[in-house]
């Protein structure tokens, strides 16, 4: 028996396997997959790569498409609710097809025109792809294993007192604190972040900012003050050893580096191997 090349509800790359009127089949290994005319390539070949996301049309059949979804399998999204029927409300999905989300899958009446957070999954009784707006069900149920520093790609979901509530990776809660954000989130918005700290309640802490990156930053500005009050030049640099360093200016040898280097990249040092200097433009108290 042939394996399945392709993941149903996922972006993968498939391979043309022959070219017919309406379009071409592609290689799903235990089923043949159409990509209709429309999205096939003007080079389309026999033995050509496309990536393709893989559903089921209205019929029921397997189809392939060159779109990008709005949402994958075993992802959360933002979306608009386009139309609702005695069954349900179907879902702006950003290809030729509304994505279904039935009455039993929602946390709360979903009424055209609003937008909604939607977890896509496929059904185990229908094999199809649905929608599911009881996030609960789909998040925080496995613990997570980020370590603190990890970037991460978290999803805005709610304004809360502290802060923001967070969907990070897809799979897990997580938390962005107000007091450490420079502007307001916009709900719905994609997000690099980094992992502060894994909690007891298996929900994690996040930041715009990498860890160290407020310390560095102030490090940086005491570092300036020092240059400043010092004539505009210290006799250290890259080569000075770490009790060098820690003489002249207090700092380990990782922190002065990172400190330095976010000068240089405000260009307001010049560096050598062997000391650091403030540009002309930056001014020095007078003696």
């Amino acid at each position: 028996m042939k394996r399945s090349k392709y993941q149903l509800g996922r972006i993968g790359r498939l391979t043309i396997d022959r070219i017919v009127s309406i379009g071409a089949y592609l290689d799903g290994g235990d089923t043949d997959i159409l990509l209709p005319n429309r999205y096939l390539p003007s080079d389309a070949a026999p033995g050509m790569e496309v990536e393709v996301f893989v559903y089921h049309d209205n019929e029921g059949r397997l189809i392939a498409t060159t779109m990008r979804p709005l949402v994958e399998v075993g992802q959360v999204a933002l979306l608009h609710a386009v139309s609702v029927t005695d069954s349900g409300a179907y879902m702006e999905w950003g290809i030729h097809k509304d994505l279904f989300v039935p009455f039993r899958e929602q946390t709360q009446l979903i009424r055209e025109g609003g937008r909604y957070f939607v977890y896509a999954y496929i059904d185990h009784v229908s094999g199809k792809i649905v929608g599911s707006a009881k996030l609960s069900k789909h998040l925080g149920n496995i613990p997570p294993s980020y370590s603190p520093g990890d970037k991460v790609s978290a999803l805005v979901y709610e304004r809360i007192d502290p802060g923001y509530r967070m969907i990070v990776d897809h799979t897990h809660w997580g938390m962005i604190y107000s007091d450490t954000l420079p502007m307001p989130l916009a709900i719905g918005a994609q997000v690099k972040a980094f992992v502060i700290r894994l909690r007891d309640d298996g929900k994690i802490d996040l930041s715009l900012k990498p860890i160290g990156y407020d310390r560095i930053d102030s490090e940086s500005e005491r570092l300036l003050h020092m240059l400043q009050r010092r004539g505009g030049r210290l006799p250290i640099g890259d080569k000075s050893s770490p009790e060098e360093i820690m003489q002249h200016t207090g700092m380990s040898k990782k922190t002065f580096k990172m400190a330095v280097g976010m000068l240089y990249r405000r260009r307001l040092i010049r560096i050598t191997p062997t000391a650091i200097t403030l540009n002309e433009t930056v001014s020095t108290p007078e003696a």
